[in-house]
């Protein structure tokens, strides 16, 4: 990571301001990542903020915000005459709408494998050999050796821990990679507000809609569906939540829990699939680029949006619901049928070409 380091050096030290926008769901990976970047941009004397496209929807994830005190503003509205470029943490496309071709992209840096239509970047560290955004930030402090101000140390490390924590799933699935960050962070960080933002219990929303998705439980073969209905935007975390929770005590490869959000502040309307595999072996980022480019996945998690601002004003909601619930379980069925037709396909070319190659070197 030491190439890695100095090429992010490289990438913003040519500017003065820099704006960190969180374009997903501001998880504590993406919140953690972005905050230690922060920091390494102080200390190279450029200014910056953060801004997350999207709010907090978990009690957990604004506990870990106010308890580390880190500041983020919330929305889309960037003022781009305050910046003179842009990095991405924790998303697999850095192409952001609201920015465009305004300002340039410094950094992109992220774990899930990078899009296929992603932007230029002045430097793009994508890497899926690694469980969290959090372990290539922490990496690259490590060898930076900046002189970081204790009191700064501290505050970084306990949310790059937190964020690399939730993303390798309580450290479940975790790589060689994580362990070097982990061993470098826990140095420094404060264990004591880490299990205070641990011991944060799950909301009544959150333990609701768990129970009703257990009641709209969809079985296809070795795969399972769970339909949420309608969910307001403030809840829309729950539905990844929920999908942890179902994927402890299912025997299913894969399950898949969904819920029309609704947001009717900014009078947004979307599908929201999350996506949960218990085997390591199954790319759940190709059975979501092939539904729609609107997400993506890594081993074990996936997700994926779809948007429906077009049918907000469905005279029967229920009728809409109905259709919805219906296309997603068909769509979510023909993707388990062609992604195991693909591998068998895969295996039988392979062996063909082995005998083909047995013939060959005896025709020698």
């Amino acid at each position: 990571m030491n190439k890695a380091a100095d090429k992010f050096l490289e990438a913003v030290k040519k500017y003065k301001t820099i704006v960190i926008y969180i374009p997903g769901s501001p998880d504590p990976d993406a919140i953690a990542s972005a905050y230690a970047i922060k920091h390494i941009l102080r200390q190279l004397g450029i200014d910056s903020d953060i801004i997350a496209e999207k709010r907090l929807s978990l009690t957990q994830n604004q506990a870990f915000i106010d308890r580390l005190k880190i500041p983020v503003f919330f929305g889309r509205e960037i003022n781009l005459n305050k910046y003179e470029a842009y990095i991405v943490p924790d998303f697999q496309n850095n192409r952001i709408d609201s920015i465009g071709d305004s300002i340039p992209c410094a950094v992109h840096i992220d774990h899930h494998g990078r899009a296929e239509k992603a932007g230029k970047a002045d430097f793009s560290l994508v890497r899926n050999d690694v469980g969290s955004t959090s372990t290539l930030v922490a990496l690259i402090i490590k060898n930076l050796n900046f002189d970081i101000p204790e009191k700064k140390i501290v505050s970084i490390s306990t949310a790059l821990i937190f964020g690399l924590q939730t993303d390798t799933d309580q450290y479940k699935n975790i790589s060689a990679l994580d362990i070097e960050a982990l061993t470098f962070l826990s140095a420094f960080a404060d264990r004591a507000i880490l299990e205070e933002i641990n011991s944060i219990p799950l909301s009544l929303q959150t333990l609701q809609l768990f129970n009703q998705a257990r009641e709209n439980e969809t079985i296809y073969k070795d795969w399972a569906f769970y339909a949420l209905g309608y969910v307001d935007a403030r809840h829309r975390d729950s539905i990844a939540i929920t999908a942890d929770m179902i994927m402890k005590n299912s025997s299913s490869k894969v399950i898949a829990v969904f819920a029309i959000i609704e947001n009717h502040s900014k009078k947004e309307t979307y599908l929201d699939v999350s996506l949960r595999s218990n085997s390591g072996d199954i790319d759940l980022n190709r059975i979501i680029k092939r539904i729609t480019p609107n997400g993506g996945g890594r081993k074990y998690k996936g997700a994926y949006q779809v948007k429906l601002n077009y049918l907000q004003n469905a005279p029967d909601k229920e009728m809409l619901w109905k259709v919805v619930e219906a296309a997603t379980i068909e769509t979510l069925r023909k993707s388990r049928d062609s992604y195991y037709m693909t591998e068998i396909e895969k295996v039988y070319t392979g062996i063909r070409d082995k005998i083909s190659s047995l013939f060959k070197k005896e025709e020698f």
